[in-house]
């Protein structure tokens, strides 16, 4: 199993991400929660663990200048940012210390689940004799799936699932990307997929929006929750969610009580 310490002030969000590990089928447990900066100092020393989740907004040390501690003493520690801010500072300087990835909260269940799949394949790789008969069945399980899209089919989808929160992402970027024409690009889309470019984004990120609406521990605007979609307009995404679902994003989280307009 490969061991996961948590680091963020707040506890819900902690808890949040235990379960999240918990429940991804993926070899993966929480080792430990820390606070800030100095317990996870501490729980590094004492349990090694083999990936640290970091928030960046800390008391005292934050989590990139952790992270530039961190890298120093302990080299071989796969290291993940899961923060509030969307700046490309933060993004930059979090790669230059080669931070493995950079998630922005709240996180969908299944964001956090094929960052986590990634990171598996990952670990394997740099320690192969860690991995367990058990361990490779899990991972064979999880990716047991197969996949009927054409090769550049499967790379556009991908590329699609993990840029959807780009408000830019658009069909004639991604057709220049892969070098097609934007009309072959949606033909061929829907041919594969069964939905056009703008069909299976716009399915994607409800189906996104939903997750986080789902979650009772997530807390969080609807303009934000646009914002985190996708969309920068809050009005277009509440009528468009209400179109898609039947009811709008608040009506659609008031069993919970968690979500503000």
């Amino acid at each position: 199993m490969w061991q996961v310490l948590i680091m963020d002030d707040e506890k819900i969000i902690r808890k949040g991400l235990r379960k999240y590990i918990q429940e991804s089928r993926l070899p993966f447990e929480a080792s430990g929660e820390a606070r800030n900066a100095t317990e996870a100092l501490s729980l590094i020393e004492q349990t090694t663990p083999h990936i640290l989740l970091a928030d960046i907004n800390m008391p005292g040390l934050n989590g990139l200048d952790l992270i530039q501690l961190v890298m120093r003493r302990y080299p071989e520690l796969v290291v993940v940012i899961i923060s509030g801010y969307d700046h490309f500072e933060y993004a930059r300087r979090a790669l230059q210390l080669h931070a493995y990835d950079y998630l922005l909260k709240p996180v969908p269940k299944s964001d956090l689940n094929r960052m986590l799949a990634k990171l598996n394949d990952h670990l394997s790789k740099l320690y192969p004799d860690l991995v367990t008969k058990v361990e490779k069945d899990i991972t064979l399980e999880f990716f047991s799936e197969p996949s009927n899209l054409s090769p550049i089919m499967d790379k556009v989808i991908d590329y699609i699932n993990q840029n959807y929160t780009d408000p830019e992402l658009a069909v004639p970027n991604v057709a220049e990307l892969f070098h097609m024409n934007s009309n072959y690009l949606s033909k061929r889309m829907k041919q594969e997929v069964g939905a056009s470019f703008l069909e299976y984004l716009t399915e994607l990120r409800i189906s996104k929006a939903k997750e986080i609406l789902d979650d009772s521990m997530q807390n969080i605007k609807i303009g934000d929750l646009a914002i985190k979609v996708g969309y920068t307009n809050q009005y277009y995404f509440s009528r468009l969610f209400k179109s898609r679902v039947g009811i709008c994003p608040v009506d659609y989280k008031n069993a919970n009580g968690q979500c503000r307009a």
